[in-house]
């Protein structure tokens, strides 16, 4: 319950709420705010909502906002990564101002992340010290749905008719926290679920042509697989190597027929629906071959490429936490066979932890993220700056390095794409750096009474609208 290290998970499941959102246009919109107003490269307006209360009665105003944010910035690694310096003062009955300490063109992105600023009040939280577990029933949060309990097997919420949008559709939300996927999937099958998430691809096929129970994708998304190439040490110090490995994995293939059509082709460094994306990520076996040919890699009597006595051995990193790693994997592994590559899979609990510390020998390691969001600088930043703290694969680009960081003073859009567009087109077509294999929709598994549900695009699988059905919602 300590919404510091724990709190951004409550905005999925109906209980905490955020100042913006992405919403399924893949546009940053107001949600707790009425409305965010850039004053100057520094400074920024933020507006609350009239009208919206804590599940305690209280009401969310800017020095309620304004005590929020000021403790997040303290105490939150998230808020001080992203607002390092960050000012908040208070302008008026629901406005506060927002000084960063240098120009920040992120600062929409940021308001809509959940690890960042998930409302909720500060006098409750402050008033149980480290006693967190005193927080449920607390109504420290703004959502629909107010935290009754939680333990290790289950949180319990209820309805707050308090609500701001209304009264919301559910008496009550149970999440139930069961690992085995299997199992998940059974509880939906045997009526002891509604809804279940972080389903397999593979139940569309399973599932497929029952009407007790219905598989489901979210129409868009901000969440792909990525594919991060350690340049330490071979054969990806090379970039041929590199470039050659993204041109081997056919993305349509692995997309349409090994996930089932559950994920979108990824065809860039960013899902469709940016508008920013360069479509430049492409499957061309005879371009790769070429590429590996002229690095002195030469096809030895087995298939498998050789140089300098050297095989092209690859260590492929995947974790059993994402059962469609599997499949992906082994399909990239008879791929890449095809032009050379011998693709060893090895899975492991802790993908980042592994690659991070370098905990066994690995080459290149496959990830789901969703920090794709926007495209920001924040990402970028992350994973692909050569003082990122998620660069697990040593890109060092003076030229990346440049563009990321004119991209986090650059306000203008016109000019934002361009950055953008630049940057793509280094990671893909020249570094070879990174990759996204796939897109994923994201999916679920439902009941006959939720057979219209809609998976999120943004990890919000309970909301004011989430409701059976047959069940009209209540203003």
């Amino acid at each position: 319950m300590d919404p510091v290290k724990q709190g951004f998970w409550y905005t999925e499941f109906g209980a905490a709420e955020l100042l913006m959102k992405w919403d399924r246009d893949f546009k940053i919109k107001p949600w707790l705010l009425k409305s965010l107003k850039q004053i100057d490269k520094l400074k920024w307006r933020l507006t609350l909502r009239p009208g919206v209360t804590f599940q305690n009665g209280k009401p969310l105003n800017a020095e309620a906002l304004a005590a929020l944010m000021r403790r997040q910035l303290k105490l939150s690694a998230s808020a001080q990564a992203n607002l390092p310096g960050a000012k908040v003062v208070v302008t008026g009955k629901y406005e506060v101002e927002l000084t960063t300490e240098t120009a920040n063109p992120s600062v929409p992105n940021i308001l809509a992340s959940e690890s960042v600023f998930p409302v909720y009040d500060v006098e409750v939280v402050n008033a149980v010290g480290e006693e967190y577990s005193r927080l449920a029933g607390s109504g420290m949060y703004t959502g629909p749905y107010e935290v009754v309990s939680l333990n290790d097997q289950e949180l319990v919420l209820k309805r707050y008719n308090g609500y701001w949008q209304g009264v919301p559709p559910l008496s009550k939300v149970i999440v139930g926290f069961v690992s085995d996927v299997q199992a998940r999937m059974l509880a939906v099958e045997n009526g002891e679920a509604d809804i279940a998430i972080y389903v397999p691809s593979e139940a569309k096929i399973l599932y497929k042509g029952r009407d007790d129970v219905f598989f489901v994708t979210a129409p868009g998304t901000r969440e792909g697989v990525r594919l991060v190439l350690n340049q330490r040490i071979a054969p990806f110090n090379e970039t041929a190597v590199r470039r050659a490995f993204g041109l081997g994995i056919n993305y349509k293939v692995i997309a349409d027929n090994v996930l089932n059509g559950v994920y979108q082709t990824a065809v860039g460094y960013y899902p469709s629906g940016f508008p920013f994306l360069v479509k430049n990520q492409k499957y061309d076996q005879k371009l790769a071959r070429k590429l590996l040919e002229k690095a002195g890699w030469l096809t030895a009597d087995d298939g498998i490429r050789v140089k300098n006595g050297q095989r092209l051995h690859v260590v492929l990193l995947i974790y059993p936490q994402q059962p469609d790693l599997n499949p992906i994997a082994t399909a990239m592994q008879a791929q890449l066979k095809e032009i050379g590559f011998e693709v060893e899979i090895v899975s492991v609990d802790s993908i980042s932890q592994v690659m991070k510390e370098d905990k066994i020998p690995w080459n290149a390691g496959l990830a789901f993220d969703s920090s794709i969001s926007g495209g920001g600088a924040p990402q970028l930043h992350r994973y692909i700056h050569s003082k990122g703290d998620c660069n697990y694969g040593g890109i060092n680009d003076p030229e990346l390095d440049a563009l990321i960081d004119k991209l986090d003073v650059t306000f203008d859009v016109d000019k934002r794409t361009k950055l953008l567009q630049n940057i793509q087109r280094i990671i893909i077509e020249e570094n070879g750096c990174q990759f996204f294999v796939a897109n994923k929709l994201f999916p679920a598994l439902v009941s006959a009474a939720y057979r219209d549900y809609l998976p999120s695009h943004n990890w919000q699988h309970v909301t004011f609208k989430t409701k059976p059905t047959h069940i009209k919602q209540q203003q």
